[in-house]
């Protein structure tokens, strides 16, 4: 009988296992989508609140990590804060990235859920249903990225976030008259487009600029013509409205005019290679080169990104969070450290100290060298509408997406017609999203 009953416990494990997919894991830029909409597997885990402060188990929880630089030594140093707080232990669990995903899928199948887990949106796709609501864990309209289940409850506390935004050469734009706004100031993108026109043949300018030759870097102009991707996700897209067609048009029309450099979208060169030559006005791409273009030999920033008129400022968020797992035992404690996590200095504590971009909206970490760069970059995310992150959001559920979105825009800047090369991605994402029966 005992026998019996094992089995059937595995077998019922096994079945859950059953529609597990896997990570489409894409790094620093987030360019990656695999989620699906599934449902929390116990709500019976969450708290009534957190007034009543855990008690310590007796054993550490575990809180599984992966390290792209110096993050797991910053996240040490809140847990060593928590565990002298509340003498509840936690021991970080550091694994290489490429086998995190099936890692956590051993432990939950074996009932071994660790207690805590860092995640990114593939991650969060892929193991939803196993992660506990946060609710009462932290107040969600304190932050930005926050992802959710199918009740509507938050599951994530965003850690940090990547985002797109515009890197510019002073030195060569002072040199030639080219006006340019700064934190706190707005520009269009006819504005834009007026002022890099100086550059165009002047001395010492090979072109007035670059874009990272990615669709993920064309669709922050979506949102700022006031537009969207999706007006219902999955069934009615609102990518051949005019807002988008004028977005697009407007990225053919500085690739074919002189204002881009041609050959990154035809890729045959490298923008940010090509950014650091001194001999280009602005490159569009993300906050992860503040760090890599601190050894310029020319005087560069970061400013806002235009809007179009009269609309809307917006970035596009990528980024990683913590989540506390189901059926490890210990769920009580776990959101009491996501909690403690979630306080202002202590979150702040955590970003400052990488440094990452924070997606706490209230967020006041200090940056060091990096200061300035990434005060714009907080600037745009906290002036980016939630109704886009969620949008994009939605998008980025889509497995597989972004190869479409990338060859849909390359083919317009190689001479598709706007309005014809988003009739054919709205169509594709369609299919796509019913393929995965979405």
């Amino acid at each position: 009988m005992k026998k019996l009953s094992l089995l059937l416990v595995l077998v019922l494990v096994m079945s859950l296992f059953a529609g597990c997919g896997s990570d489409d894991n894409v790094r620093q830029d987030t360019e990656q989508g695999t989620q699906q909409d599934t449902t929390t597997a116990d709500d019976s885990q969450t708290t009534d609140g957190n007034d009543a402060q855990a008690q310590p188990s007796g054993d550490p929880l575990q809180m599984l990590w992966w390290n792209d630089g110096v993050e797991g030594k910053v996240m040490q140093g809140v847990i060593d804060d928590f565990t002298a707080e509340t003498g509840i232990e936690i021991e970080l669990v550091v694994l290489a990235y490429d086998d995190y995903s099936a890692k956590v899928k051993t432990m939950i199948r074996g009932g071994e859920s660790p207690a805590l887990m860092r995640a990114t949106e593939g991650h969060i796709a892929e193991f939803k249903e196993f992660l506990v609501p946060l609710d009462d864990a932290f107040n969600k309209d304190d932050y930005t990225n926050v992802y959710f289940n199918a009740a509507g409850e938050a599951i994530v506390l965003p850690m940090d976030v990547t985002a797109n935004g515009l890197f510019v050469n002073f030195d060569l734009l002072d040199a030639h008259g080219v006006s340019y706004p700064t934190l706190g100031e707005t520009w269009t993108w006819a504005e834009f487009e007026s002022e890099m026109a100086k550059l165009i043949g002047a001395d010492g300018v090979a072109y007035p600029g670059v874009f990272d030759n990615k669709a993920h870097r064309f669709f922050p102009m979506v949102y700022q013509f006031g537009g969207k991707i999706w007006n219902t996700p999955y069934t009615d897209a609102a990518l051949t409205e005019q807002p988008a067609i004028d977005a697009l048009a407007t990225l053919q029309r500085m690739n074919t005019n002189g204002t881009l450099d041609p050959s990154v979208w035809a890729g045959a060169a490298n923008p940010n290679e090509l950014f650091q030559t001194g001999q280009y006005g602005f490159h569009m791409s993300g906050n992860w080169f503040v760090a890599a273009y601190q050894e310029l030999a020319f005087n560069w920033g970061v400013v806002p990104m235009p809007t179009g008129d009269g609309e809307t400022r917006s970035t596009i968020l990528g980024g990683k969070g913590l989540t506390a797992v189901s059926q490890s035992g210990q769920e009580a404690e776990a959101l009491q450290f996501i909690e403690f996590m979630a306080k202002g200095e202590n979150h702040d504590q955590f970003t400052g100290g990488v440094p990452f971009l924070s997606p706490r909206l209230a967020a006041s970490p200090d940056y060091g060298d990096f200061q300035s760069a990434y005060e714009v970059f907080q600037d745009e995310i906290a002036n980016t509408p939630a109704t886009n992150v969620a949008d994009w959001q939605a998008q980025v559920e889509i497995s597989g997406m972004y190869p479409i979105i990338n060859q849909a825009i390359e083919a317009c800047m190689g001479g598709v017609d706007p309005q014809e090369t988003l009739e054919m991605l709205e169509t594709e994402l369609i299919e796509k999203a019913a393929e995965l029966g979405m």
